[in-house]
């Protein structure tokens, strides 16, 4: 039996949440909103601190009453207290670690938002604006008479760094200095460090600006990608949740291939602990520019473009926990050139919680159309890649497609798909760093790592000992079974005014997954082993797999065997969710 693990993230357990689909329970006299499960965005906690500082809203402290008849001019936030409102508000009404409670005559003129709380609203009363609620509380601390996020003490994943932050009527500034989140052989350990700012300059016009450094723990800074890089990143919006925006970045970076498999965090402590890398590294250095509209607030329309100078990197020599004294696996080169790439992209997130979701919808669509007049691409067989040309023509055109579909089918059961698609679409052929593989922990964890590359007539030894990624097209599927498990130590007493006390102590338990996976990842042309651009690989020659496992909040352990291989059964710990 061979045994991937990838890594431990924290000595502690991580916190496990008990998610639950959005609910709207009717009676006769009123409708209930139960608010979304799960944890709150960013962007949902920074919009309920800007709106509680602001200076036009009138802010409040615990439990609060407006009878009918009454009103209140302007915004009105109340923290640590549910609001019974009769009369009216000539604003929006936010309730923080709170419930909102309505009555036939209540009256608000701007939008409803609970946090941390339920909303019940009766037919006769009437809301202006929006409606939304989120079940998870507001993490804050309080500053004189206005709050600033505090850190979440539910959080999985701990935040490894330091961040000083100050909150003002208008704006939002901090200071960060934190790890990169991931460790490589080519970085090492990467170090973020630098300001983040945000504006309101009308009360639907936002700018942010991110200024960020990174240093990296390996390498020289006279080499290439040098001990420092950079991440500037700038944005105007108008509107929120809904609008429109303008975006810019300016990096210096390593840049990672093949991200749609493991999480960073899982990749990193891989590498850290076990030496142990699962992707692939090359540095790009340019400036990109963005424009993006938000219709309605799950659907993103997104057009961006981007001109930067992409170059091979070679494998340093981190230091690891264990076998620190092993050679690392090889990075390979990629097609050297400076790239511009216009590419338009659709995400639809109806999802009821990002971390742990039980319904919804997750896709996010991509073309991109890139081309470079001073590429210089490797030698590679003719059986892997048809010449690319170098008299300045190169372009090429690729997409991707990521569906994920979450649905509840008990009260402890939900089935969860996946359909993967990416690769070449027109065009000249991939250049190295946007080629595809299918296989190992996040993908087909019942194969081995890249199992379907196409890379078996690469001989080069830059190749083979790197087990490069050169297939033109992947695509895969992924179903899953998950059913939760609660485990309880219950005592019942013989009075009879504790019968409903049953249980004294309850331990949470995991979720059980059955899973299975079927894909592959082919080379597309006229060559030998290619498949016609317009056909897929016969249904023989798919690669599947059937598993078993555990997962408690993210950190999971599965054993999972290929179907149509003679593979050993595989062992795979993973710290975040399959998908």
């Amino acid at each position: 039996m061979r045994l991937a693990i990838l890594a431990f993230l924290c000595l502690a357990p991580p916190a496990i949440a008990a998610a639950q689909d959005t609910a709207i329970v009717i009676t006769p006299e009123s409708a209930t909103v139960a608010a979304p499960a799960g944890e709150l965005s960013r962007a949902v906690q920074e919009q309920a601190i800007r709106l509680f500082n602001a200076a036009t809203t009138t802010r409040l402290v615990g439990r609060t009453r407006l009878p009918p008849g009454n009103e209140w001019r302007g915004d009105v936030a109340v923290r640590n207290g549910s609001v019974s409102l009769g009369g009216r508000i000539q604003g929006t009404l936010l309730v923080i670690n709170g419930d909102a409670t309505l009555d036939s005559t209540a009256v608000v003129a701007g939008d409803l938002i609970v946090i941390g709380g339920t909303i019940t609203q009766p037919p006769g009363a009437h809301i202006s604006g929006e409606v939304h609620a989120y079940r998870e509380p507001l993490n804050y601390r309080t500053d004189g008479d206005q709050i600033a996020l505090a850190p979440n003490p539910h959080h999985a994943l701990p935040f490894f760094g330091a961040r000083k932050s100050w909150t003002g009527p208008e704006s939002h500034s901090s200071l960060t200095v934190a790890t990169g989140g991931t460790f490589n052989r080519v970085e090492g350990l990467p170090i973020v460090f630098g300001p983040e700012f945000d504006w309101r300059l009308t009360p639907d016009l936002h700018l942010s600006l991110n200024a960020l450094g990174v240093a990296r723990s390996v390498g020289n800074v006279g080499g290439e990608p040098g001990n420092v890089g950079y991440l500037v990143r700038s944005e105007l919006r108008s509107g929120t949740p809904r609008g429109v925006g303008l975006g810019f970045r300016a990096y210096s970076s390593v840049v990672p291939i093949e991200t749609g498999g493991l999480h960073s965090a899982e990749v990193g402590w891989a590498a850290f602990l076990f030496q142990r890398d699962y992707r692939d590294y090359y540095f790009a250095q340019g400036a990109a520019g963005r424009l993006f509209v938000q219709p309605a607030t799950p659907l993103t329309l997104a057009l961006e473009l981007a001109h930067d100078r992409e170059a091979s990197v070679a494998a340093r020599d981190p230091w690891t926990l264990f076998r620190n004294s092993d050679p690392w696996r090889m990075n390979p080169p990629i097609d050297d050139g400076h790239y511009t790439t216009l590419s338009g992209s659709v995400a639809l997130d109806t999802r009821n919680d990002r971390a742990q979701p039980t319904s919804g919808w997750w896709v996010r669509g991509e073309l991109a159309h890139g081309w470079s007049g001073d590429v210089v691409p490797q030698t590679l067989p003719f059986t892997v890649r048809q010449p690319i040309p170098t008299d300045g023509s190169y372009g090429y055109t690729r997409f991707s497609l990521d569906a994920r579909r979450y649905t509840r089918v008990s009260p402890s059961g939900r089935v969860n798909l996946r359909l993967l698609a990416a690769g070449w679409l027109g065009g000249d052929p991939l250049p190295l760093q946007d080629r595809l593989s299918l296989g190992g922990a996040g993908s087909l964890p019942g194969y081995g790592f890249r199992q379907s590359g196409c890379n078996s007539d690469l001989t080069v030894a830059a190749f083979t000992h790197a087990s490069v990624a050169a297939c033109d097209r992947v695509l895969l599927t992924q179903i899953e079974y998950r059913g939760h498990l609660s485990l309880h130590w219950s005592y019942r007493t013989s009075r009879p005014e504790d019968e409903a006390a049953k249980s004294l102590f309850t331990l949470q338990g995991p979720d059980l997954v059955v899973f299975g996976d079927a894909g592959q990842a082919w080379l597309v042309g006229d060559g030998p082993g290619h498949i016609p651009s317009d056909q897929f690989p016969t249904i023989g020659s798919w690669l599947g797999d059937l598993g078993l496992g555990m997962d408690w909040g993210g950190f999971g352990v599965y054993v999972a065997k290929a179907v149509t291989t003679g593979e050993p059964f595989r062992v795979v710990v993973r710290l975040d969710h399959r998908f």
